[in-house]
C-alpha cells in the first residue's frame, strides 16, 4: 500500500503543499509549491466540470414503469422525447414545450430533474390523450409516485379506477374523462389532498360520490357530468369552498339543489342540467357574483323565480331551461349584464311582455324564450349582434317590426297569436299562418298521410310504398350550419339503407307538424339509427344520445336511447310505431332534449334528438293503444300503407327544426281515391263500425265472447245483436250475421 509523503514537520504533503501555494518555504520551494497548486486546482476544476456535464437520468423504476404502460396500450413515445440513450426524460420532456397543445408530442411526459443534486429525474406529468388506447389502467402506474398531472382523457379505458391511485399523493390534476371506466369511484381518491382538478366525466360509474373525496379542500375544478353518479349530494360537499368549475349534468343526482352552493363564492362555471333535482333554484345562488357560465335545467318539482340573478353581472352564458320558472322578465334588469351573449329561458312559465332592453343588449347573440306565456308585441328594434331568436309557443301578437325581415336574423314565431295576411306574408316564412294559435289551415280535401326523409337531400321511395320527401333547414349553432349527419355505411336490417345513411339532429328539440289532416286515427312510424357514435372501441363510441318523444303533447318515450335499444349497436334500424288520434286536423311530433346524454362528443353541440325518417298514415278509427316496437326494420303494414298512400290527396308538413322552419308541400292526384270509390260502388260498401262501438259491444274484447280465430285474428260475438267482429292487424271490421 502506497503511503502518503510527509514533510519534515510530519504533516501530510497536501497540507505542506498548501503552505507552499501560499508562498512559504525558501529556495526553489515556492516554485515547487506553485506547481503543486496549479495541478490540484486544475484537477478540482476538471472534476467539477465533469459532474456538471453529467446528464441526469430518469429514475430506473419509473422508466421501466413508463415503458410497460405504453407497451400495454400499444403505443410508443414520439421522437421528441426519449432521444438520448433511451432515457425518457430528454427532449420535450424537459424543455419548455407545451405538450398540452402540441399534437406531435402525444403521448407526452414532463420530468423534474432537480433531484439528488440534479442527477435524477422523476416523471411528474403523463399525457395520453385521444389515442383510443384500449384496456384497463395498468398496475405499473403505481410506480410513477411523483406524478402531479395525469391526463388519460378520450380513450377507451375499461375496468375500474384502481385503488392505488390514492398513493399518488403529489397529484394535482387528474383527468380520466371520456372513457369506458366502470364500477364505483374508489374512496382512496380522498388521499389526493393536493388535488386541484378532478375529471371523470363520460364514464360508466355507479353509485354516489365517495364521502372520502370531501377531504379535497383544494379542489378548484370538478367534472362529473355524464359519468353515471346517482344519489344526493351530501352536506359535506359544502367543504369544496375553492370550487371554480362544477360540471354535474346528465347524471341521476336527486334531492334539492343544495343551498350551500351559494357558499362557493369563487364559482365561475356551474352546470347541473339533466338530473333529477327538485326545485326551486335556491336564492343563495345570488352570492355567486363571479359566475360566467350558469346552466340549470330539467327540474322536476318546485317553483322558481329569477330574483337570484341580480348580482351575476359577469355572466356570458345563462341557461335556465325547463326550470319551472313562474316569473316576469322585468324581474331582472338585463341591461346590467353587459357581457351576456347567450340567454336561454325556454320551457318555463314566464309571463308578461318582452322588455325592449333585452332585445337591445349590445353583444347578445342568441335568445331563446320559446314555450312560455309571453304576451304583447315584438320590440321595435334589436341589438347589433342578435341573430338567433326563438319566440315560439307564446302568446305574442301585433304587427311585425322591420327587423323581422333582416337577412341575417333567424326567428321562430310558431304558435303565437300573430295575424299573417297579404300585408306581411311576403316577409315571413311560407306557411307561418298555418302555425298560429287557433288558426289552423284546412283544405277542400282533407289530407291522409305524409312521409319525411329527415336528413335526405332528394326524394326517396321506401319499401313500405311511402314517398319520403326531403327535409331541409339550417341550424345556426352547428359547425356545418345544418346538423345533418351522414354515413356511407350500408345497413343490413332494412331494405331502405338510403333512408338511414342520413339523419337530422338538434341540440334542443325537433317538431314536425301535419296540417289539414282528416280527423281520425293514424299510424305514426318514427325511424332511427345511431350513425354518429360508432360501436367500436374508440372514445367517440362512448357518446350517448338520450331524448324524449312527445306526440300530440303526450309523452310517448322517456329517455329514449337509440343504441340502448339495439344492445349497443350502431348502424342498426330502430322503429317506433304509435296509434295517434287527430281531432283538430293537426298533428305534432316532438322529439325533445331534456338535458340527458353527452354534450361534447366529438365536440360541443352533437347531442339531443336525432331522427332518420318518419311517416304518418290514416287508417280509420283505431284504438290509440300502446306503441309497437320493432327493431327488425321490416315493414309490418305494407298493404295498409299502400292503400293509404293511394288515398293521399296532399299534405302540408312543416319541420320546425331548431329555429328555421322548413316546409314540404305535396300534391297527389285523386285518381286512386276516385278508382276506389268506383270499385266500392260496384261491389257495395261494407258496414263499418268504430272501435268504440266494437269495444262496447264485445265487453272490452272479453275472452268469453271469442267465437274462434280466423286468418285475420280473433272473432268475437256480440250477444245482444247477434253480430261477429274480426280483430285484424290493420283495424276492426264488422259484418252482419
Amino acid at each position: 500500500m502506497q503511503r502518503k509523503r510527509r514533510d519534515d514537520d510530519g504533516e501530510p504533503a497536501k497540507r505542506s503543499m498548501g503552505r507552499r501555494c501560499g508562498g512559504g518555504g525558501g529556495g526553489h520551494g515556492w516554485q515547487l509549491g506553485l506547481y503543486y497548486c496549479l495541478v490540484v486546482a486544475c484537477s478540482c476544476v476538471v472534476a467539477t466540470q465533469a459532474q456538471a456535464h453529467q446528464a441526469p437520468r430518469t429514475d430506473p423504476v419509473e422508466a421501466a414503469a413508463l415503458s410497460a404502460i405504453l407497451g400495454r396500450w400499444g403505443t410508443k413515445p414520439p421522437k421528441t422525447w426519449n432521444i438520448t440513450g433511451g432515457d425518457p426524460c430528454t427532449g420535450t420532456a424537459v424543455d419548455d414545450t407545451d405538450i398540452d397543445n402540441n399534437p406531435i408530442v402525444n403521448p407526452g411526459i414532463k420530468c423534474d430533474c432537480t433531484y439528488n443534486n440534479k442527477t435524477v429525474c422523476h416523471i411528474i406529468k403523463l399525457r395520453v390523450y385521444s389515442l383510443d388506447v384500449v384496456g384497463p389502467i395498468p398496475a405499473e402506474l403505481e410506480n410513477l409516485t411523483y406524478l402531479a398531472n395525469l391526463n388519460l382523457q378520450q380513450n377507451y379505458l375499461t375496468g375500474t379506477v384502481p385503488s392505488f391511485i390514492g398513493k399518488l399523493t403529489f397529484m394535482q390534476y387528474l383527468t380520466l374523462g371520456i372513457n369506458s371506466l366502470s364500477g364505483p369511484l374508489p374512496k382512496e381518491l380522498g388521499n389526493l389532498t393536493n388535488l386541484r382538478s378532478l375529471g371523470v366525466s363520460t364514464n360508466k360509474f355507479v353509485g354516489p360520490l365517495p364521502e372520502e373525496i370531501l377531504t379535497l379542500t383544494k379542489l378548484e375544478q370538478l367534472y362529473i357530468d355524464s359519468c353515471g353518479l346517482s344519489g344526493e349530494l351530501p352536506p359535506s360537499f359544502s367543504k369544496f369552498r375553492s370550487l371554480k368549475i362544477l360540471w354535474a349534468s346528465d347524471n341521476e343526482l336527486t334531492g334539492f339543489i343544495p343551498d350551500y352552493f351559494g357558499s362557493f363564492s369563487d364559482m365561475e362555471d356551474l352546470r347541473i342540467q339533466g338530473n333529477n333535482f327538485d326545485g326551486p333554484i335556491p336564492a343563495s345562488l345570488s352570492n355567486l357574483s363571479k359566475l360566467r357560465n350558469l346552466r340549470i335545467g330539467d327540474l322536476i318539482g318546485g317553483i322558481s323565480s329569477m330574483d337570484f340573478l341580480s348580482n351575476m353581472t359577469y355572466l356570458i352564458v345563462l341557461i335556465l331551461r325547463n326550470c319551472r320558472i313562474y316569473d316576469n322578465l322585468t324581474t331582472v334588469n338585463f341591461s346590467n349584464f353587459p357581457e351576456l351573449t347567450y340567454l336561454d329561458l325556454s320551457f318555463n312559465s314566464i309571463t308578461g311582455k318582452i322588455p325592449p332592453t333585452l332585445f337591445n343588449m349590445s353583444i347578445l347573440e342568441s335568445l331563446f324564450l320559446g314555450n312560455n306565456n309571453l304576451s304583447g308585441n315584438l320590440p321595435d328594434s334589436i341589438g347589433p349582434s342578435l341573430s338567433t331568436i326563438d319566440l315560439s309557443y307564446n302568446r305574442l301578437s301585433g304587427i311585425f317590426p322591420p327587423w323581422i325581415s333582416t337577412n341575417n336574423i333567424h326567428v321562430n314565431l310558431v304558435w303565437n297569436n300573430f295575424v299573417v295576411d297579404s300585408s306581411n306574408s311576403s316577409i315571413l316564412p311560407l306557411g307561418l299562418n298555418c302555425l298560429q294559435r287557433d288558426t289552423p289551415c284546412f283544405h277542400d280535401s282533407p289530407e291522409y298521410s305524409f312521409a319525411i326523409d329527415s336528413g335526405g337531400e332528394s326524394f326517396t321511395r321506401g319499401s313500405d310504398k311511402n314517398s319520403y320527401e326531403r327535409n331541409t333547414g339550417k341550424f345556426t349553432d352547428a359547425p356545418n350550419a345544418s346538423y345533418l349527419i351522414y354515413t356511407p355505411y350500408q345497413f343490413n336490417n332494412t331494405l331502405d339503407s338510403k333512408l338511414f345513411q342520413t339523419a337530422r339532429m338538434s341540440p334542443s328539440s325537433l317538431r314536425y307538424y301535419g296540417i289539414g289532416l282528416k280527423n281520425g286515427f293514424y299510424d305514426v312510424k318514427l325511424q332511427f339509427a345511431e350513425i354518429f357514435f360508432p360501436d367500436d372501441q374508440t372514445w367517440k363510441s362512448v357518446g350517448k344520445r338520450i331524448f324524449d318523444i312527445y306526440i300530440q303533447g303526450e309523452l310517448r318515450e322517456k329517455d329514449f336511447d337509440i343504441k340502448k335499444d339495439t344492445n349497443g349497436k350502431s348502424y342498426t334500424v330502430v322503429q317506433r310505431q304509435y296509434n295517434v288520434e287527430v281531432t283538430k286536423n293537426f298533428m305534432e311530433i316532438h322529439p325533445f332534449w331534456a338535458g340527458k346524454g353527452t354534450c361534447c362528443i366529438p365536440s360541443q353541440g352533437y347531442y339531443g334528438p336525432s331522427i332518420s325518417a318518419l311517416s304518418v298514415s290514416s287508417y280509420g278509427e283505431e284504438d290509440p293503444g300502446q306503441s309497437k316496437n320493432n327493431t327488425s326494420g321490416e315493414n309490418t303494414s305494407s298493404g295498409k300503407r299502400g292503400l293509404v298512400v293511394g288515398l293521399v290527396v296532399g299534405a302540408i308538413i312543416l319541420g320546425s327544426l331548431a329555429l328555421t322552419g322548413t316546409f314540404v308541400w305535396r300534391q297527389r292526384s285523386k285518381r286512386l281515391e276516385v278508382e276506389m270509390e268506383e270499385l266500392l260502388s260496384i261491389v257495395g260498401r261494407p258496414d263499418i263500425f268504430s272501435y268504440r262501438e266494437i269495444k262496447s259491444a264485445t265487453n272490452n274484447f272479453s275472452p268469453q265472447n271469442i267465437l274462434g280465430k280466423g286468418g285475420y285474428g280473433h272473432v268475437y260475438k256480440d250477444p245482444p245483436h247477434t253480430m261477429s267482429y274480426t280483430e285484424t292487424t290493420c283495424g276492426y271490421g264488422g259484418s252482419s250475421g
